[in-house]
Formats: structure tokens, sequence, C-alpha cells
């Protein structure tokens, strides 16, 4: 039996604490409310670019996760449950809205609920659709690479990072990668995480030294954002190219992400600590279902931490973790209602046999 890895669950979990604090800093408003304030200004930014590693974590997680040397069948069957979860969380939050604030939530919107992968109420799980579909053929690409070809593979990675970030800098979205919001995107970062498992090279690193890269990454993104747009205020009374490292495919974002990456598949977790992400790992993408809803997103998250930004420099940092904290427990909370309900439907097993019926009548 294939032994589990709890670091790279661990980092699951973590990258998704990360997603609640970019919302946080981002659509809460937070960032928008230091602006004027350089020192708050700088520490508020400052987390911001350590947690905009999250969503590539995810990616590569997935491409780490999920390729093999062998050819394996496609389950849909698991991509099916994710949908009817990512379903019970659009629908439902949608109704209930839609029944107690019908002047906040439309008609419209309540059918566009019943659509999230068409409507794109979850970007995310868009993109994941796409790539999904796409697994067996990107497995089949990395399959086809050499170990020998990791340097080469990373150096050509890292360059067409830089050259679609200067493009996106000019406002010219080359190929449709949206920022890092596409599945084409996801798919690139897909067979990163891929190719990292085929050539073992979390077992080729030292974790120090990671950590280290890590941080120097950290630290230039930063400088580059504060450093360039203090610059520029001077020089041409506002802000221009300070956002050049801010991005999904930004070659340090991914930088940083890659480092997550290769210090948590080498973890060594302790028993007690195994318990507690057996209990988290399971629910956590019920926090991103439950927090980006567009209902609560709009009416619950957006501008709603902005009065975080009116603290002391000292009190913003624990503010900022502790919001997250609260909506992190939360969500956890509902998604272990809504595995519960689901396991009392059996809804994995009924699914299961579903398309193993599906396959014995196709002769698949």
């Amino acid at each position: 039996m294939k032994k589990r890895n709890y670091g790279i669950d661990l980092l699951r979990i973590i990258a998704m604490f990360f997603v609640v604090i970019i919302h946080i800093l981002g659509q809460g408003g937070v960032v928008e409310t230091v602006a004027d304030d350089k020192g708050k200004f700088a520490i508020a930014w400052f987390f911001y670019i350590i947690v905009y590693c999250a969503v590539n974590c995810y990616a590569l997680i997935t491409g780490f996760v999920c390729f093999s040397e062998e050819d394996k069948p496609h389950k849909f069957s698991n991509y099916i449950v994710l949908w009817l979860q990512v379903e019970f969380y659009s629908v439902l939050i949608t109704f209930l809205f839609w029944k107690l604030y019908p002047e906040l939530v439309g008609t419209n919107q309540l059918l566009a609920s019943f659509l999230p992968v068409t409507a794109r109420n979850y970007w995310y799980f868009t993109a994941y659709t796409g790539v999904f579909l796409a697994m067996p053929w990107l497995n089949k690409i990395v399959q086809k690479l050499e170990v020998e070809n990791l340097r080469a593979f990373m150096i050509g990675i890292f360059t067409f990072s830089l050259y679609v970030t200067i493009a996106d800098l000019i406002g010219k979205d080359l190929f449709y990668l949206e920022s890092g919001l596409s599945a084409l995107w996801l798919a690139i970062i897909y067979i990163i995480g891929a190719y990292i498992k085929k050539c073992e090279l979390h077992k080729k690193v030292k974790i120090k030294n990671m950590g280290l890269i890590g941080i120097l990454l950290v630290i230039l993104t930063w400088g580059w954002k504060i450093g360039v747009g203090e610059l520029t205020r001077v020089l041409v009374g506002n802000e221009i190219g300070s956002n050049f490292l801010f991005s999904f495919v930004s070659p340090t974002i991914l930088g940083i992400a890659i480092v997550m990456l290769l210090i948590f598949a080498n973890l060594e977790i302790k028993e007690t600590a195994q318990k507690i992400i057996q209990f988290l790992s399971p629910a956590v993408f019920g926090v991103y279902l439950f927090h980006v809803h567009p209902v609560i997103n709009s009416y619950v998250i957006t501008d709603r931490y902005a009065d975080i930004g009116n603290l002391s420099l000292f009190q913003i940092p624990m503010a900022i973790l502790g919001s997250a904290a609260v909506v992190f427990i939360i969500g956890i909370l509902i998604d272990k209602i809504r595995i519960l309900l689901f396991k009392i439907l059996k809804i994995d097993s009924f699914v299961t046999n579903m398309e193993k019926s599906i396959k014995k009548m196709l002769k698949v």
C-alpha cells in the first residue's frame, strides 16, 4: 500500500489558509485601506506576497499527487463527486440568500448556481475541469520527458514565466493565461508538479537551502513592489510597474510555490499531527467553496475587513491571521456537515458504482 505523504496534505491545508488571507487582504479591503500609510502598506504587502503562491501550490500538488509512470484508468467518478460538492455549495448558499434576501439574489443568479462550471462561479474549479479532462495526456507528456532534462526543463519554465510576466505587464496576454486564472496555466503547473515527482527532486534538495531560496524570492518580490512603487511615485506621481512580479505567472511567485512543494514533500510528520491533518484535509476544499461563493464573497468578504487597516502596525498581522482563522474554521465545520450528509446518502459509492456500470455496458 502506498505510503501517505502527510507533508503534501499539510501543504494543501496551509495553501487553503493562504487563499483565505489573499481574499481578506484583497477583496476584504485591507490593502486598499493601508495604501497611504507606508509602514502598514509594507507589512500588508509582505503578507500578501507570502500567501500569493497558494493557487500555484494547489496546481503543483495536483500534478505531484496524480502523476504516475504507469497508465491508470481515468476515474471520472472522482471528478463527479467533486462536482457534486461544488454543486452543493453553489446551489444551497444561493438558494438560502434567494429566500432570505431576495433583494440581493435574483432568480437568474439562482438558475446560474446549478451550472457552476459554465457560470464560472468558482474560477479555479472551472479551470481545474479543463485540467482534469487533459490529465491523461498531461501525464503522457511527463512520462516521455527524460529525468536528465530536469535542469533544462526548469530553465525553460522560468524563462517562459518571465516572458509572459513581461507581456502581462504591458497588457498583452499572449497565450490567454489570464494572469494565471486559466486552465492553460494550471495545466502548465500540473506538468511541473508531475515532473518534480518523476525526477524525485524533493528527495534531492535540502530543506534549509529551499527555505533560504524561498525567503530570498519573497524579499525580491516584496522589495520590487515597495521599492519600484515608491520610486515611481516620487518621479512621476504614481506607481508604475510595481506589480511586475506580483502575479500567478510571475517567476518569483511560481518559484515560491515550487519551494513550498519541495519543503513539504520532504517533511516528516509526527503521529499526533497526522491525526489533525487527517481531520482537516478532507474538508479543506470546502473552505474555498464556502468563502469564495459569489454571494458570500460579495456580501460577507468584499470590503468587510477594511477596518483592519485602521489598527496599529503591530495589530494588523494578528487581525489578518485571526480573521482568516475564523473563516477557515467555519468553512471546515460546514464541510464536515457536508461530508456527513454525503456519507449518509452514500454519494461516493453510488457514483463509483455508476461509473463501473457504465464502463461495463460500454465494455471500456
